[in-house]
């Protein structure tokens, strides 16, 4: 399996290319099916896929540059384009489920316990012609989550509009889309710490806490660090929570602090831990939403459910009296954690 990162959307600077008879300067170039490049006039510099399936549809103008004035004008194509910079970099997408719409504002759930999966009371032996024993089981208050809105807005001048600075747009719109993926991935760990606080027994040490944490890991000398207070010792403890539970819950996904999956390539080095998660069928992803020191363990997509009552949008207008272009993107998504049997914190990576 891929260790997966989180880095700052990463989209090429397109410099100015001239010869010694013409200068170019950057443009958009629609490229069809909703993909977007940008172009020095000889080449492409840099181009975004359209690996999104975008519930508003993608507007094209095959074979002809687009330029900044045009995409103001139609702030679909900057949704698409925001879309496009941030797909791989959501985190929040897998930890929770992709639960549809919603209407309403809020959603009413039931928590997944222990006893769901057994009744509180046993099947007895019945004699012939009696009675039936009543089965019973907990009931629980259902949960409540609410929706929320995020976003927020930039403005372009007229005079970058008209020169058509494509790098400052570009620029505006990958800091707006990295700043939308970086609270919903942060809300997406509230809401797992807000589960972890309700349920503390979903909290367990690090293995290699008496021994000083991974990063105090000695594989060779002396005084070898034993194999039960290694990283795989931690790996190998949530497999074994997962079949206690006895609920069919396989943990496949470990979400890291950048600082300790340093620990993790210092330790077993890049090969290595590819061949450990590919034994174990895992995968890691690394974020500085994750604090230093603790690790979220979770069976993809199934810790919870994440809604949207209204998907990414992108309005603009125009403030004649300071002559700049506003452009403003929100989006009103949901999140709730219904399963803490598909999650661990384990803490204390380091002693």
């Amino acid at each position: 399996m891929t260790a997966l990162l989180e880095p700052d959307a990463i989209l090429a600077e397109a410099d100015k290319v001239s010869d010694s008879r013409v200068h170019f300067d950057p443009q958009f170039v629609d490229l069809g099916d909703g993909c977007f490049a940008l172009s020095s006039g000889k080449e492409i510099i840099a181009q975004t896929a359209a690996q999104v399936a975008h519930p508003l549809g993608a507007p094209t103008v095959n074979g002809n540059l687009i330029s900044v004035d045009a995409m103001l004008k139609t702030p679909k194509r900057i949704t698409r384009m925001i879309m496009d910079m941030t797909l791989q970099r959501f985190v929040a997408d897998r930890i929770f489920a992709s639960g549809g719409g919603v209407t309403g504002g809020a959603v009413i759930y039931d928590s997944v316990e222990a006893n769901d999966l057994y009744t509180t009371r046993d099947v007895e032996r019945v004699a012939p012609g009696a009675e039936f024993p009543i089965i019973t089981s907990a009931r629980r208050a259902p949960g409540v989550a609410e929706v929320e809105k995020w976003g927020g807005k930039v403005w372009i001048s007229d005079e970058a509009r008209d020169r058509n600075d494509s790098i400052l747009f570009t620029n505006q719109m990958r800091q707006l889309g990295n700043t939308i993926v970086r609270k919903i991935n942060a809300r997406a760990i509230q809401v797992l710490e807000a589960m972890f606080a309700a349920n503390p027994t979903r909290i367990v040490p690090s293995k290699s806490q008496a021994a000083g944490g991974w990063d105090a890991v000695t594989p060779y000398g002396a005084t070898p660090t034993a194999p039960g207070a290694w990283p795989a010792a931690d790996f190998a403890m949530a497999a074994e929570i997962a079949e206690t539970d006895e609920l069919g819950i396989r943990f496949d996904l470990w979400i890291l602090n950048p600082g300790n999956y340093t620990d993790l390539l210092i330790l077993y080095g890049g090969d290595g831990i590819q061949e450990l998660l590919s034994t174990l069928g895992l995968e890691i992803y690394v974020t500085n939403r994750v604090p230093l020191n603790t690790a979220y363990v979770v069976a993809q997509r199934q810790v919870g459910q994440m809604m949207v009552e209204q998907p990414l949008g992108t309005e603009t207008w125009r403030e004649p009296n300071r002559q700049r272009t506003w452009t403003q993107s929100s989006v009103r998504p949901l999140m709730f954690a219904d399963n803490r049997f598909a999650a661990l914190k384990v803490t204390n990576l380091k002693g």
